[in-house]
């Protein structure tokens, strides 16, 4: 190397330290990124099933083996997540697994899908048959969210990409019936719509109004399905402004509102789904009453205020379901929402992801993930209405009989 037209050269002794000391650095270099890639903690890397119960809260979290695609768990992890007494006997030679729960048996053959079910003579059939590891049994998650919930009134809900399976008594939220009013409803409210209001555009040309009301047209099929009553704001891709939307609340008589939308942001990095509520302190307005203009009766003025507490209580009821789909908690958060105001019920803005983000438009471009968001909504509405509305057990009707 030449500087200032002075030549330095290397002592020998010198080129052999910093050539001893470039492979010393080599061999650090290398074993950082070895252990980076081995981590436990490395998103790319699942090595346990996390099983959690209605609310979120973690049942068990228990070790899995991964043979190719397939995740198997222990015949332990029965014991952990459902029934701590339960038995199991295996016989090595025919390799047959024998477990006891429940004063019934389940029989599995090790490499065959079929489910034997004894003093009941029923079978099922496993899509992956239980298989040896280090000499082993080892049972496929289907065993876990197909087969075993039935023993214990169970039914599962399973998320493959961050494995995560969800228990809940069966008909936890059942079809709804709303009280003694035919006219209780939920609103659901696509934003945007129409040439000129396109709201987010991604990279890709995937548009907010058409995200948002493709979803609501799924939650409204899929709600109608539940027995629960649902009107959109808008059918199709057609301008609506916020007193046309806030009307068909009014029309209907609403009892719900919520407000689906898309997000953008200058960073890239910026991503997530977000549940927006009203602020507390919002301005007093005055509402079209109907019944209270035909009886004489002086208008009150009522602020959004008034409905915050059912406001929330839907809003935490959705963020545990989406929390259910989502790797980070989905974030709840208090603003003066222009979109709420006039909205007299409990109303809720949720913003589906960032379109400006690679991971979430991924996603919300994905039919699957859409129909997981539409399921978990469909979830939180059972939620509210089972909350304000509790089932009628059947010693309350026999009483009122």
């Amino acid at each position: 190397m030449t500087t200032n037209n002075v030549v330095y050269t290397k002592k020998p002794q010198e080129a052999r330290t910093n050539r001893h000391g470039l492979r010393v650095t080599v061999r650090v270099l290398f074993l950082t990124i070895f252990a980076w890639i081995i981590t436990p903690n490395s998103p790319a890397q699942q090595n346990s099933v996390r099983f959690i119960d209605v609310n979120g809260e973690t049942i068990a979290e228990t070790p899995i083996q991964s043979q190719g695609e397939q995740i198997y768990l222990s015949v332990d992890a029965v014991r952990q997540v459902f029934d701590p007494v339960m038995t199991d006997q295996y016989n090595h030679p025919r390799k047959r697994l024998i477990l006891k729960t429940k004063d019934q048996q389940i029989r599995l053959q090790m490499g065959h899908p079929t489910v034997g079910i004894d003093p009941s003579g029923l079978t099922h059939t496993l899509p992956t048959p239980p298989i040896i590891i280090a000499q082993q049994p080892m049972l496929p998650v289907a065993f876990f969210t197909q087969i075993l919930p039935d023993f214990y009134n169970l039914e599962a809900l399973y998320n493959p990409s961050l494995q995560r399976v969800q228990l809940r008594p069966k008909d936890t939220w059942a079809p709804a019936v709303i009280g003694n009013s035919p006219n209780w409803a939920i609103i659901i409210d696509p934003g945007h719509g129409g040439e000129n209001d396109r709201g987010c555009e991604s990279s890709t040309g995937l548009l907010e109004k058409d995200i948002v009301l493709a979803l609501a047209k799924r939650l409204q099929r899929m709600s109608e399905e539940q027995g629960i009553k649902v009107y959109l704001t808008r059918q199709t891709d057609t301008k609506k402004t916020h007193f046309e939307r806030i009307q068909v609340a009014k029309r209907n008589q609403g009892q719900l509102f919520l407000s689906l939308h898309c997000n953008a942001s200058f960073s890239p990095h910026e991503k997530g789904i977000k549940i927006y509520l009203n602020n507390p302190k919002g301005q007093l307005r005055f509402p079209s009453n109907a019944q209270a203009a035909l009886t004489g009766q002086r208008l009150k003025p009522l602020a959004q205020a008034n409905f915050l507490k059912q406001s929330q209580d839907f809003a935490h009821a959705l963020q545990t379901e989406l929390n259910f789909l989502t790797e980070a908690p989905v974030e709840l958060t208090e603003l003066p929402l222009i979109a709420l105001s006039e909205a007299y019920m409990p109303a809720v803005v949720l913003e589906l992801g960032y379109l400006s983000n690679v991971e979430d438009l991924e996603k919300l471009s994905e039919s699957e993930y859409i129909a997981g968001i539409a399921q978990a909504i469909v979830r939180a509405f059972q939620r509210h209405i089972s909350a304000i509305n509790p089932p009628v057990q059947s010693t309350e009707l026999e009483q009122e009989q």
